[in-house]
């Protein structure tokens, strides 16, 4: 790897996770970074960046899930389930309409968020509008999950478990162990044997490629129901998938030597993807401060201005630096397939194999139905 290419990457990386009003110099000789310096150093680098907070959460705005669920006047219900590799969930539930009764003859759907995204998802926009609320009202027995590193799920069973390790997972690792999870303990809980399926985003994602590991869960699903989704991402316009791409050979290089696990990006940098962007009526309403509109675009003729406030209030919730830099990964082979650990080592130790597997569409058997929107600059 050249000076060029290493400059470039530190670059990026400091940006990524400088988090206030901080100097670097970055030392490509001994490759350290030190916030006062280092005096050997054989080429320099200084960043200096002014705070400047963004997406202030007041809590009005960043209502707990279960919160907003109760202020509804809807019952609400709180469930932890703990992965086979150790990983704490949060499960949220609204087992019936207001004035109901539990009842377990309710049919089941399970709701899951998408990418940098929470289960508050489901019910931000309030009553007479929230997904979770209207299913509620129609007789559902409403779950919403949420995977390992968001706001709700980001705790493990050892309390002493280090950052690299504990943020070493992508969607790869949600498929395999979280959705199952949690699938499994709603239907334990309700004696359910089958259940409907809505997901966003990462959530259709995390389905399909769920069903190349578990065959049970395409076999429980009476229906799938898929908005924004997607396997591969060859159409993505997002400037922060752009940008991730560019350095998705490098992966093992930034989180062995910059230590940056958990996606953290910085207010310059948010910035910076904003001008790329962004319009007027944009800027003014604050939505170029929030990283999930940089992710994913933005209609204002379909935004709720009201809402607006509240939306980001809950975003982004958080995923890790991994789950991003696989996401570029696919804009760059434009294939459906696991993480790629950037060496034969890595990937042998992980997948029993020199290469990621390739997921398959011929498991999927559960009737499904897709949604999306023109303007996902994600997908579409």
């Amino acid at each position: 790897m050249g000076l060029t290419s290493i400059a470039r990457i530190i670059t990026l990386l400091v940006l990524l996770s400088s988090q206030g009003s901080s100097r670097y110099y970055v030392n490509i000789a001994v490759m350290e970074t030190h916030p006062m310096g280092n005096e050997i150093a054989a080429w320099d680098l200084e960043l200096q960046e002014p705070m400047k907070e963004h997406n202030v959460r007041d809590h009005e705005h960043s209502k707990p899930t279960d919160e907003m669920i109760i202020d509804a006047g809807y019952p609400s219900e709180t469930h932890t389930v703990v992965t086979d590799d150790g990983y704490i969930l949060t499960l949220h539930r609204i087992p019936h309409d207001v004035g109901g009764t539990y009842n377990r003859t309710r049919p089941v759907v399970f709701l899951q968020h998408g990418l940098l995204s929470s289960s508050a998802d489901w019910v931000v926009t309030g009553p007479g509008k929230a997904l979770a609320f209207l299913l509620s009202d129609q007789g559902y027995d409403v779950w919403m999950g949420n995977y390992r590193g968001n706001t709700y799920s980001h705790q493990h069973v050892n309390p002493d478990i280090d950052k690299k390790t504990y943020w070493a997972f992508s969607w790869d690792e949600m498929a395999e162990h979280d959705l199952p999870t949690m699938l499994s303990h709603m239907m334990e809980v309700t004696g359910q044997d089958t259940f409907y399926y809505i997901g966003h985003s990462m959530g259709t994602l995390t389905y399909y490629t769920a069903c190349n590991y578990h065959h049970w869960i395409q076999n429980a699903t009476r229906l799938m129901v898929g908005y924004g989704p997607h396997t591969i991402v060859a159409n993505m316009i997002s400037p922060v998938f752009g940008l991730m791409s560019q350095f998705a050979n490098d992966i093992q290089w930034i989180l062995d030597y910059l230590g940056l696990y958990e996606f953290l990006p910085s207010n310059w940098l948010i910035e910076w993807w904003a001008a790329k962007v962004c319009d007027e009526s944009m800027m003014n309403q604050g939505i170029c401060e929030n990283l999930m509109f940089l992710v994913a675009g933005y209609n204002k003729n379909e935004m709720n201005s009201t809402a607006l406030s509240y939306i980001m209030g809950h975003t982004p919730a958080g995923t890790s630096t991994m789950n991003m830099l696989h996401y570029g990964q696919s804009v760059n082979t434009g294939g459906w397939a696991g993480f790629d650990y950037g060496s034969d080592q890595l990937n042998l130790r992980r997948w029993n194999s020199t290469h990621p597997p390739t997921y398959k569409y011929d498991v999927i058997t559960a009737p499904v139905a897709l949604f999306w929107g023109e303007n996902d600059w994600l997908v579409v």
